[in-house]
């Protein structure tokens, strides 16, 4: 009964264009400039901060799941028991959609102006969308199907590692 509900939440929510990123995301990126990645990140993707410093905006993308954002000029200069390593180069965060919500997603990027640098139809069906954020960052919409079964192999490889 619960699965026949959620299936309805989910076909009503692409319907109407809505877009949800899935918990299972967590991850950290440098930007240059907190309040140009805010606007960003909860205009364009609309993840909302559950935290916000002088130095870092903490983006709820799930219920247990965090992006955080490091402006990294006073990241590199603090004390921080968070290094500034990879800074150096551009980040790369590959957030889960669900995959009826696809079409929403494209639709809401360009809404934004956000370029979309490549598609990717992957061999199990499924779906990715690859852009950045005003820093460079990387990001990429993954169908949630898709990315539940990488983690489940990067899962049962480590657990069998030794």
């Amino acid at each position: 009964m619960s699965s026949g509900v959620r299936i309805l939440q989910e076909a009503e929510a692409a319907t109407r264009g809505g877009t949800e990123v899935l918990g299972v995301a967590e991850a950290i990126l440098y930007v240059t400039d907190i309040p140009r990645a805010k606007k960003f990140y909860t205009e364009v993707l609309d993840l909302p901060v559950s935290n916000q410093f002088d130095d870092a905006i903490f983006l709820q993308t799930g219920q247990n799941s965090t992006l955080i954002l490091f402006d990294i000029n006073k990241l590199a200069v603090r004390k921080s028991i968070i290094p500034a390593h990879g800074a150096r180069g551009q980040g790369h965060v590959c957030l889960a959609i669900p995959p009826e919500q696809m079409d929403g997603w494209r639709a809401r990027l360009l809404a934004h102006d956000v370029e979309i640098e490549h598609e990717q139809d992957w061999s199990l069906g499924t779906h990715s969308i690859y852009f950045r954020d005003p820093d460079g960052n990387s990001l990429e919409l993954m169908d949630g199907r898709h990315y539940r079964r990488v983690w489940r192999k990067l899962q049962d490889k480590a657990e069998t590692a030794y």
